[in-house]
Order: structure tokens, then sequence, then C-alpha cells
């Protein structure tokens, strides 16, 4: 039997933004939800945490961004303090 999660219990599981969410599952990238009935969905709460699992173990494969310095800035280059 699967657990069903409703949108205020995935919203408490996933640290993200329902909109993101629903981005991420349009795309394939996320569990897709399953009617319960005409006006209510929930999510298999298993699939949910698999997700997430895999997420944690490969991370989204996105290297982090290297910040521009900011003292090579032509416009408000931040100065070196004086010691």
């Amino acid at each position: 039997m699967k657990a069903a999660i409703d949108k205020k219990e995935l919203l408490r599981r996933v640290p993200l933004s329902f909109y993101t969410i629903n981005a991420l599952e349009k795309a394939g990238k996320f569990p897709k939800r399953f009617s319960i009935t005409e006006g209510r969905v929930a999510w298999n709460g298993d699939e949910v945490e698999v997700w997430l699992d895999e997420r944690q173990e490969h991370g989204t494969g996105k290297k982090p961004v290297n910040m521009p310095d900011v003292r090579q800035r032509k416009h408000r280059p931040v100065q070196e303090r004086a010691a």
C-alpha cells in the first residue's frame, strides 16, 4: 500500500517551494502526484523519500558558482583593509 502524503506534508518534507516542485514534476524529475478524489491529489511518500535519498547521495550535479573577485570591479571596487 502506498503511503500517500498531501501537499502540506510534501512541503514539510521537501525543502523546496511548491513552484519548484511543480516544475521538477513537469520535467519528469520529481515523483508524480495522483488523484485521490476529484479535488484532492497526493504523492507517494515512499517515492518522495527515495527521491530525497538520491539527491542527498548524488547531489544535483551542479558545481558551486564561483563568485567574481570584487576587487577587480571597474565600478566601486572593494579596497583592501590596512592591517
